[in-house]
């Protein structure tokens, strides 16, 4: 265990990642932390300062200039970032202007900290300014690889805080990082442990969070070694959503407990995105403009592979976009519309990005599964928030739409209820009527699409869109997810056994009445508002869970989008759409067996290996129109 930690610890960066953990691993310790790394002030020579008990018992206050990798001749004394320049701003500047007041007179213990170890070049240089500037009041130390390695071994991994058994998840989910469903399995039974086995006091839910983070460190930066990080980002929505249930009773209090939660809990969000960025800002979206670049990197002779592996990556993108859009927000309840600024700049990059990758890999206008409504609402209500973004929105629901009625009319690979990959692979396996009718029992996707072609007063897509249903699909079950009174005890942990269904929504010409009902139902069904992250101000944590759990995104999420969109006055008002004397939908849940497997439906990780489009599936996709590719401006 130390040696893996110890591999770790030497391949992180200074700035965000090794300076990140060291606040909470001095925590952990018992140190009280003063000061944290922060980026556009001057520090002078000091990333973290904290006060904690010596070995010798006496309370002192540690100072620690922190440099990544090996300490090298040009890492101590080459340049205004080297670490010798650092200890002479300690020396000369912090210590005699900086430290606070209440610090002034315990000794100092200035920590030289790095992840790897002291180059022979540089030893001797390193042991003379020690020797030269050691006084009665100043020491030194050296924090190097082996030491954090085993303050963290002997620490928060320690056999007391976690058993045997987690840290034998830990060691096979590091080892099997090219390996992300093997990972996955150790590193989720990780997670669910330690969830399960918190305690009440807040004291010990915030260490294991700590833990979480620390071991999803450890994990990351192994598979960024091995140039895989698939399976750190799965284990990063899931350690969210756990620590989430940890920390939400302390989360929002003014108290020392809070502020802590607070910090653990930012950590890991950081975190989350910095192995997104590794994997998709870095890897994926600088190819998105090149055509079917994206598909064919995916190297599978399946069709299926690939459709599946590219929604899995619109819902990826376009969360994180939600998130860019929640902090362009200020902690509102629900995602808005985002005004022109400096935020809305970033948005739209990634905004343009998500566009040209659904417009450049045709097979993101063919959804083979109803349950990649759940990758495309993200997608939707991600680029929602842009009124720029509105045409491509509308764009892309006409060809979702056409392409699945096109499908279903010429037993193609029309978007069906069923989750199981093998099913996927073989489908259609019948063009009878019966086979069609079962494989469509129910959907979330149809009425998704009519909703925002209401919102978007899209009349051809909500016109194609009923006469799809009156003459294909009468059997159909047109279904809206809602969040209710029993999902704040499941929604993060993943138990289905929570949220309501609006069944039989069915659309109508020239009306809005999918948004009507949609805003009905919000207004009968108020617990949404009461959920912990909505009360708090995170609601990508809802999206989150929507993503990872395989839930449809609830309408309670869109309705300031669309309040937003009516006050423009070119969309219509929700409240005045559905005429009197129209049927009513059913309330209440429809029967297990036919919509709960189609909700939690999931990618098959083990068949998306990676694809290109065979033969057949290629000529068909590149005979169909694509209604994005001449969106000029996007």
């Amino acid at each position: 265990m130390r040696l893996m930690i110890r591999e770790y610890l030497a391949s992180l960066r200074e700035r965000g990642e090794l300076d990140a953990i060291l606040p909470d691993l001095l925590t952990e310790m018992g140190y009280r932390v003063f000061s944290r790394p922060s980026v556009g002030t001057r520090q002078h020579g000091v990333d973290i300062g904290a006060v904690g008990r010596d070995t010798d018992g006496q309370e002192k206050v540690f100072l620690f200039s922190v440099k990544a990798g090996n300490l090298t001749r040009q890492d101590w004394n080459v340049g205004q970032q080297a670490l010798k320049p650092s200890l002479d701003e300690i020396l000369h500047v912090y210590l005699r202007a900086r430290l606070p007041v209440e610090h002034v007179h315990l000794p100092v213990v200035i920590c030289l900290t790095f992840g790897g170890g002291i180059d022979e070049s540089v030893r001797s240089d390193v042991v003379g300014y020690i020797d030269f500037n050691t006084n009665d009041r100043v020491s030194f130390r050296q924090w190097d690889g082996d030491h954090l390695a085993a303050l963290i071994d002997e620490g928060p991994l320690r056999e007391g805080l976690m058993s045997g058994d987690l840290r034998g998840h830990l060691r096979k989910a590091v080892a099997m990082v090219e390996e992300p469903e093997v990972a996955m399995s150790h590193f989720g039974q990780l997670i669910r442990v330690l969830t399960e086995q918190a305690k009440p006091k807040s004291t010990d839910r915030l260490r294991r969070v700590r833990q979480m983070t620390l071991s999803l460190w450890i994990m990351f930066g192994w598979a960024r070694e091995a140039e895989n990080v698939e399976a750190p980002y799965r284990a990063s929505e899931i350690a969210l959503l756990h620590a989430w249930q940890l920390l939400k009773q302390e989360l929002g209090k003014t108290t020392q407990a809070g502020e802590a939660a607070g910090l653990a809990f930012n950590a890991l969000v950081e975190l989350h995105h910095a192995i997104w960025d590794e994997l998709y800002a870095k890897t994926i979206l600088p190819h998105v403009d090149t055509q079917h670049a994206i598909s064919s990197a995916i190297h599978s002779i399946s069709a299926v592979d690939v459709n599946l592996k590219l929604f899995d990556m619109v819902g990826r993108i376009a969360l994180r976009g939600l998130w860019l859009v929640w902090m362009a927000n200020d902690f509102a309840k629900a995602p808005q519309p985002v005004a022109d600024g400096e935020d809305a700049q970033v948005i739209d990059e990634l905004a343009l990005q998500l566009v040209a990758l659904i417009r450049n890999n045709p097979a993101l206008l063919t959804p083979i599964a109803d349950w990649q409504a759940i990758d495309i609402g993200l997608a939707i209500t991600f680029l929602a928030c842009r009124k720029p973004f509105h045409d491509a929105i509308g764009q892309w629901a006409d060809s979702l739409s056409d392409k699945a009625w096109f499908a279903y009319r010429t037993h193609g690979a029309y978007p069906t209820r069923h989750a199981s990959y093998w099913y996927l692979v073989s489908h259609p396996a019948s063009s009878s009527d019966e086979y069609r009718q079962e494989a469509t029992e129910g959907s979330v996707l149809f009425p998704m699409l009519a909703f925002w072609a209401e919102v978007l007063e899209r009349g051809d897509v909500l016109d194609r869109i009923v006469d799809f249903k009156t003459d294909d699909l009468p059997h159909c079950n047109f279904q809206m997810f809602f969040l209710d009174q029993d999902s704040e005890a499941q929604l993060y942990v993943g138990d289905d056994r929570h949220g309501s269904v609006l069944c039989d929504v069915t659309p109508i010409k020239g009306e809005a009445r999918t948004l009507f009902m949609a805003r009905r139902e919000c207004e009968a069904i108020t617990d949404y508002d009461r959920l912990s992250v909505v009360e708090l101000g995170h609601w990508p944590i809802v999206l989150t869970a929507c993503r990872v759990h395989r839930m449809p995104v609830p309408p309670q999420l869109w309705l300031d989008i669309v309040d937003a969109f009516a006050k423009d006055g070119n969309h219509p008002d929700p409240t005045q759409s559905a005429a009197s004397g129209r049927p009513q939908p059913t309330r209440g849940p429809i029967p297990r067996h036919r919509w709960r497997p189609m909700l939690r439906a999931g990618t098959s990780w083990t068949a998306v290996a990676a694809a290109t489009l065979d033969t057949v599936e290629a000529a068909r996709a590149f005979s169909m129109h694509i209604a994005l590719g001449d969106a000029e401006g996007y």
